[in-house]
């Protein structure tokens, strides 16, 4: 039976005044018409009912006033379309649909709280079905209108914006779809499923926020197509516990973390995606998780992916590239198959098989890397078939006791190559046992490799001798020692940051004087080089950290002097006994180096005397001294914190005792940072350009999220994105015009 619409209208004769009143007189099926304005109130739907704006989408607000509570679903086949749902704290939840209850969103609004879609919380056993023979294009109707299980939400075209802990939660047996939805400004995780929930969502994307933008745990499982998440604070996608995830036509970028991480005993397949910008690692698969990837592309990030899993992985078809550190990455135990996948352009080495890691790699190719391309550590035994490695110094570094096999393996344009040697040649000039002289691979040359590595016994072949400035132990070349003087000058050419600067240039003249004393074989005097750099975000302290490595590093006393970037989660692990080694593995990559722990004082959280965190800083006091001339080690974080975690553990306070601070940025260095990035890309500043740009950096909120220097790069990008704009309309620019920044692409001032 169709029902004519009931209205609501607080100014109309004959139409209810507030939306609960009608409800209250509403029979199952009716749809009620609201008149345009703002509704305070909350309300309960306990019967399937239909609210829609008489006028358009957007023209009803209801506004839940303090402590009403949430709008609550408990009811089949409900349905918001149009609405604007304002919650009064953005901690709290917003809307509520019960378990076997059922809510359409279409076209809606939401702000200021959560969306929560519960389910039966004793159903988190490990699902039948797995999450690939899960289909996608399920519409939930037949769900919607009958609710056997948990709770089900069905949003489409719909915005969630400024919710804190999580925009969506899907607990117990709760089911939802996410169509063409957009989750914004979140304070913590973008959408957490739990229990057995099952998750589809469709062109969803998720924009910021300052945790994961989604977190799959217990047995959930999610499906994600043809949707972004960008920008997260933590990590772009994350399961756990005995949770599955499946991505298709995905893209995850530039997550302050990994892009996609799985822990426990998680399973994730990602088909035809785009892992981009990860601060860590693009992907990376802990415990005994399993991981599947087909036709990805992973781009930059400190590492591509991270295989610290026992259990099954499978890599087809990917390309890996522009990575800091290693392209692909096996710890300890780590077993996965690689075929047809292409690593490039990497800072270390393309392929890293860790420690007593085994690994098949089929027709892979490595190409352009910092580092040999391929390092096989001690006791690992790795098979590599069919698989090329191309413009590198050089292509195989193997520690001792390593036992790889080489099948068909080739080398072009390679310097140094192993390989060759891996076929039973003897080093140029040399002669093979029992044989002729062998004439040995020529630089830039090919080699090809059929048969076991030396380190294999049967297949012995004589060291070679290093040139001096050639590659050093394991392989890697050595860091060619830069100008001290070039690199002081480089300090002082940095925007403020007087104080530090002149801090680290006294440090640097008393490092000089104790490398004269033990060149003179006079004792060392005490001295601590490990430093806590206090300062708000985006001051400098990265760079400023970068840099005192490379400065050490040219008066002698760092071997390296790179730098290893780390924060609680690169130290940290997630059960008894697993920060201790990860916090030596972080430290050990800084041996030479400097370890840069950022965010430091996130390892003495307050107000937990229980935390692993307390683990990993007594391993770092152990290291410290263990290796004291080996690393410095830089701690970093908010002033004001800083203090704590020196008082977390006894010895820190002998270890740190220097402290520099980095204030923040006054307008004018932020406008010579605007004109510093101007010049470095070959753009000119207008006149009135420069008066502008003052008044537009004097006008950036200096609240908690400003970023300092980040701000005025921002800026910067904003005044060449407003340009380009301008230049387009332009028929045929000339180089001048290509250069000139004016007033016009400076971003418009909000009052």
């Amino acid at each position: 039976m169709t029902h004519d619409p009931i209205r609501v209208a607080p100014r109309t004769r004959g139409a209810h005044r507030t939306i609960t009143e009608a409800l209250s007189a509403a029979p199952a099926g009716a749809v009620i018409s609201i008149a345009p304005g703002e509704y305070a109130e909350s309300f309960r739907l306990v019967r399937r009912v239909t609210l829609t704006p008489q006028y358009g989408i957007g023209s009803v607000t209801v506004a839940v006033p303090p402590a009403a509570g949430a709008l609550t679903v408990a009811a089949p086949d409900c349905r918001l379309y149009g609405l604007v749902v304002r919650g009064a704290d953005p901690g709290e939840a917003l809307l509520r649909v019960e378990d076997a209850a059922g809510l359409t969103l279409e076209d809606c609004t939401l702000t200021h709280g959560r969306v929560e879609v519960l389910g039966s919380r004793n159903l988190t056993a490990p699902p039948d079905v797995p999450v690939g023979d899960i289909p996608i294009d399920n519409d939930l109707a037949a769900e919607l209108a009958d609710p056997t299980g948990g709770g089900v939400l069905v949003a489409r075209r719909t915005r969630l914006r400024a919710a804190r802990h999580t925009a969506v939660h899907l607990t117990g047996d709760a089911l939802a779809r996410l169509d063409d939805t957009a989750i914004t400004g979140v304070e913590g995780i973008g959408v957490a499923v739990s229990g057995s929930a099952v998750l589809r969502a469709d062109l969803l994307r998720v924009h910021g926020g300052s945790g994961s933008s989604l977190r799959a745990r217990d047995s959930s499982r999610v499906l994600l197509r043809g949707s972004g998440l960008f920008g997260a604070g933590r990590n772009g996608v994350l399961v756990q516990d005995a949770a599955e995830a499946l991505l298709t036509d995905c893209r995850v970028e530039n997550p302050a973390r990994s892009g996609v991480r799985l822990d426990h005993t998680a399973r994730a397949e990602i088909r035809e995606s785009t892992l981009a910008g990860a601060r860590l690692s693009g992907v990376e698969a802990r415990d005994q998780a399993r991981l599947a990837l087909r036709d990805v592309r992973v781009t930059g990030g400190e590492t591509g992916v991270r295989l610290r899993s026992t259990e099954e992985t499978v890599l087809l078809h990917c390309s890996i590239t522009g990575q800091r550190g290693n392209g692909v990455e096996l710890t300890p135990g780590a077993d996965p198959r690689l075929r047809g996948v292409r690593v490039a352009r990497t800072g270390k080495h393309g392929i890293l098989v860790g420690e007593a890691a085994r690994g098949t790699f089929e027709h892979c190719d490595v190409i352009a890397t910092a580092f040999p391309a391929l390092h096989i550590a001690r006791d690992a035994q790795p098979r590599f078939r069919g698989c090329r490695v191309f413009n590198a110094a050089q292509d195989v570094a193997v520690a001792e006791g390593a036992r790889p096999l080489f099948e068909h393996c080739a080398a072009v344009n390679v310097a140094t190559s192993r390989l060759h040697h891996a076929a039973g040649f003897a080093p140029s000039g040399g002669r093979a046992a029992g044989g002729p002289p062998a004439p040995g691979p020529r630089p830039g040359g090919t080699a090809t490799a059929t048969a076991p590595h030396p380190g294999v016994p049967g297949a012995e072949a004589p060291p070679q001798p290093r040139a001096e400035g050639g590659p050093g132990p394991g392989g890697e070349p050595p860091a060619e020692r830069e100008s001290l003087q070039d690199l002081l000058d480089e300090l002082e050419e940095l925007v403020g940051l007087d104080n530090v600067k002149r801090d680290v240039g006294g440090m640097v003249k008393l490092m000089q004087t104790v490398r004269l004393r033990q060149e003179a074989g006079l004792p060392a005097p005490p001295l601590s080089r490990h430093l806590i750099f206090a300062g708000n975000p985006g001051t400098g302290k990265t760079t400023v950290a970068r840099l005192y490595g490379r400065l050490l590093h040219a008066v002698g006393l760092l071997g390296k002097g790179h730098l290893i970037e780390v924060d609680r989660s690169a130290l940290v692990g997630e059960y008894v006994g697993h920060t201790g080694p990860k916090t030596a593995e972080a430290f050990q990559r800084a041996l030479g180096g400097v370890l840069f722990i950022d965010e430091a004082y996130a390892l003495a959280p307050a107000g937990l005397g229980q935390d692993f965190g307390q683990e990993a800083i007594a391993t770092l006091v152990k290291l410290m001294e263990d290796h004291r001339d080996e690393v410095v080690v830089i701690a970093a974080g908010y002033p004001a914190d800083m203090e704590r975690f020196i008082d977390s553990n006894p010895g820190l306070a002998s270890r740190f005792t220097r402290s520099l601070r980095f204030a923040d940025y006054t307008n004018d260095e932020l406008v010579r940072i605007v004109e510093h990035h101007a010049r470095r890309h070959r753009y000119e500043l207008s006149d009135a350009a420069r008066q502008g740009l003052a008044r537009a950096v004097g006008a950036i909120p200096r609240g908690e999220r400003f970023g300092n220097g980040r701000a005025a790069r921002q800026l910067f990008q904003q005044m060449t994105e407003r340009q380009a704009m301008r230049v387009a309309e332009l028929s045929t620019p000339d180089a001048g015009q290509l250069m000139l920044l004016d007033e016009n692409d400076l971003p418009l001032l909000t009052p």
